[in-house]
């Protein structure tokens, strides 16, 4: 009898980030221009400190950048191709490593901070010397879930060639959207976002093989598309966050995992690690609250909340590197990825480490 081969699956090979050099605490930036800009909010101090952040890191300094009022928006995508050459450069050269960049057959890229064509994956291909028949995927200005499509994205390459390499990307900078509206929604705003890359390289490994990605699930919420925006204006992004987008998303959490974990035989008892996207800290109180979980269940989403702030579309893979890093998953066990946006919009990803 000829033995079955092992099913293959994506499979993660490497995970690496990036940051722009410059950081800065909560009080920093408080005290160099929000304290300025939104002197007239009542508590502003105490709603950017309450944002569960302790420090963030910058593409620029927007205490000197915006010291003089507002920027026009093609002046800060121009900044956008710069620093985002430099430091979504930097992650993918650090997640490729030692592996064989001929075998890098697809690059799919998700930012909401800027855009330019050709984008940032095109120079960073031609500069890291990857084929020059990779096949380039762009996801733009999804929010904060994009980092899901991408991953789809290339769970879908490596299944139609396994013998390929596929890079995923997410890269935000969106402290380069920073304006001086003086309303309470933008202090709450400007207190989470941070900047950084992330980049996962994705191939095909049988069955148990490293932390795979076995399924995912969308659901649009679409009575509650008003909730979350993030739209242009002329003087740069501009995005708009209801406070009750954590009592929606509780709200349809255990029916949302029962899609997801349902066609495996699996339930959200049956996960060990919770990846969920760290939005603010109502979004993990809340979500925490309904599926029973203490803190110490969600500690990479706190920890990449407060050490790098909700870096859009790029935190849910810092919390995937925070887990592997610092957690010790062990083989076998399962894992969730969450993410939302507008829509509202929910995405989740079942990983088995």
């Amino acid at each position: 009898m000829t033995p079955v081969a092992p099913e293959r699956r994506p499979t993660l090979l490497s995970i690496a980030s990036a940051v722009p050099p410059l950081s800065l605490t909560q009080e920093e930036i408080y005290e160099g221009l929000f304290k300025d800009w939104f002197k007239n909010v009542p508590n502003a101090q105490r709603i950017i400190q309450n944002t569960g952040v302790r420090r963030r890191f910058f593409a620029w300094d927007p205490r000197v950048e915006l010291k003089k009022g507002r920027m026009g928006v093609g002046d800060r995508v121009r900044v956008y191709e710069r620093v985002g050459l430099q430091v979504t450069g930097e992650s993918v050269q650090k997640a490729l490593g030692e592996l064989e960049r001929s075998r890098v057959g697809a690059f799919t890229m998700t930012t909401n901070s800027g855009y330019s064509g050709p984008g940032l994956d095109l120079y960073i291909a031609k500069k890291l010397g990857l084929p020059s028949s990779i096949r380039r995927t762009f996801v733009g200005h999804m929010g904060c879930f994009a980092a899901f499509p991408v991953l789809r994205t290339a769970m879908d390459s490596v299944a139609a060639r396994p013998d390929e390499y596929v890079i995923a990307n997410a890269s935000e900078y969106s402290s380069l959207h920073y304006h001086d509206t003086p309303d309470p929604e933008q202090v709450v705003i400007h207190g989470l976002f941070g900047d950084a890359a992330c980049t996962v390289v994705m191939g095909s490994a049988p069955d148990g093989e490293g932390v795979q990605f076995l399924r995912s699930h969308t659901e649009q919420l679409y009575d509650t598309h008003e909730l979350m925006g993030w739209n242009m204006h002329n003087d740069g992004f501009r995005m708009n966050l209801s406070p009750y987008v954590p009592f929606v998303l509780a709200e349809h959490v255990d029916d949302f995992l029962e899609k997801l974990l349902g066609p495996e035989g699996l339930k959200a008892g049956d996960i060990k690690h919770w990846l969920i996207h760290p939005g603010g800290p109502k979004i993990l109180e809340g979500l925490g609250k309904q599926l029973k979980l203490d803190k110490s269940r969600m500690r990479a989403s706190w920890h990449v909340l407060s050490e790098y702030g909700n870096c859009g579309a790029t935190t849910v893979l810092l919390v995937l590197e925070e887990v592997l890093r610092s957690d010790n998953p062990q083989r076998g066990e399962y894992g969730v990825m969450m993410g939302f946006g507008p829509g509202l919009t929910v995405e989740g990803i079942l990983v088995r480490f």
